[in-house]
């Protein structure tokens, strides 16, 4: 009899109830009248429900299950952080749902982010050491909580911020998950790759109803609540590797953490507020240029992918691995850009 794993079964399972889920959350925004509005900083044109987080929270922490329950020993060793995991997790959810619904000010939401990914920290998901470049790997002992925090908070609002074209985020979302499975498999990371099953197939089930031209948005209920169990995954790194610790998730999670930095530095230099959104993220002027919606999603997903191969690279050690994941990829750049170029090139002529 073959045996499958538990992280296909959640993946699968995550999945599966994300799906369902979608529809029902559709139909019930429409009753209520729960539509993301168009606007000046908005591209859609538009009406289109806002709460398809609901459907993946709920989906997410229910296709946990039944991983735990095939694997009981995984609940037995690692109760206190999922316990974090989930109280966290609903704290993120919620404060998403209230700004989806009522906007919620900006040093609220960040006090609110603070509290949910302490609390992950406290019950024991955090940084113990930290490769720092071109220095050494150095033990935090006390500072792993305040590094860890940083962190957590930054990776949790990552996926927000690319969440403004249809699909975007939830297909970014999916190619980091399928890294971070693949990594926490070669690493022999069990919990973390249960939480990245997950990611994997929510993301997947709600793609599909998110994808151009989208019939539901994540709202910053789902692209937070993402954020979150990204960032939760990429501090369960062990000892044995060290050197290379935190470069793996920041190039798994690449596109996402570009994105953050040039809207940190570019509000800094430019003398806005960080927090107060605007209409200069990179998707916005890769728009500018004319550049078709569906081809600068693509263009995000490959380069994502290039970030993911990258990550697989150094996990492996070997440069040979590095080699053929990118032969394989510039094969896949070669057929994505023929099949999904030509219609835009032929709309401009």
């Amino acid at each position: 009899m073959i045996e499958i794993p538990a992280y296909l079964i959640i993946a699968a399972v995550s999945g599966y109830l994300c799906y369902l889920f979608t529809p029902i959350i559709i139909s019930y925004c429409v009753k209520r009248n729960l539509y993301d509005e168009p606007g000046p900083r908005k591209i859609h044109t538009r009406r289109i429900p806002r709460l398809g987080g609901t459907a993946i929270y709920l989906a997410y922490f229910l296709g946990l299950i039944p991983g735990l329950l095939l694997l009981p020993e995984i609940w037995q060793n690692n109760t206190r952080a999922i316990f974090g995991i989930l109280i966290g997790g609903t704290i993120i959810f919620g404060v998403g749902v209230y700004d989806d619904l009522k906007e919620v000010k900006p040093l609220t939401k960040l006090i609110w982010e603070i509290i949910a990914c302490s609390i992950v920290i406290w019950l024991g998901v955090r940084l113990e050491i930290l490769n720092i470049p071109f220095y050494k790997v150095v033990e935090l002992g006390f500072w792993g909580f305040p590094v860890s925090l940083i962190w957590l908070v930054a990776i949790t609002n990552t996926i927000n911020l690319i969440d403004g074209l249809d699909g975007l985020a939830a297909g970014v979302s999916l190619i980091s998950g399928v890294s971070f499975l693949a990594l926490s498999i070669i690493m022999d990371l069990q919990l973390p790759s249960f939480l990245a099953a997950g990611l994997i197939g929510t993301s997947l089930a709600f793609l599909k109803y998110n994808r151009f031209p989208a019939a539901i948005f994540m709202g910053d209920s789902g692209s937070l609540f993402l954020g979150f169990i990204f960032g939760v995954v990429s501090l369960f790194w062990p000892k044995s590797y060290a050197t290379v610790v935190m470069f793996i998730p920041i190039l798994a999670l690449g596109v996402p953490i570009i994105e953050i930095i040039a809207t940190f530095f570019r509000r800094l230099f430019s003398g806005k507020k960080i927090y107060m959104a605007d209409r200069h993220h990179i998707f916005h002027i890769l728009l500018d240029f004319g550049i078709d919606h569906k081809v600068i999603v693509w263009i995000f997903y490959l380069v994502s992918l290039q970030f993911a191969l990258a990550a697989f690279a150094i996990a492996g050690g070997s440069r040979n691995i590095l080699f053929v994941l990118q032969a394989g990829f510039i094969i896949l750049i070669a057929i994505v850009v023929s099949g999904k170029f030509k219609p835009w090139r032929a709309n401009k002529k």
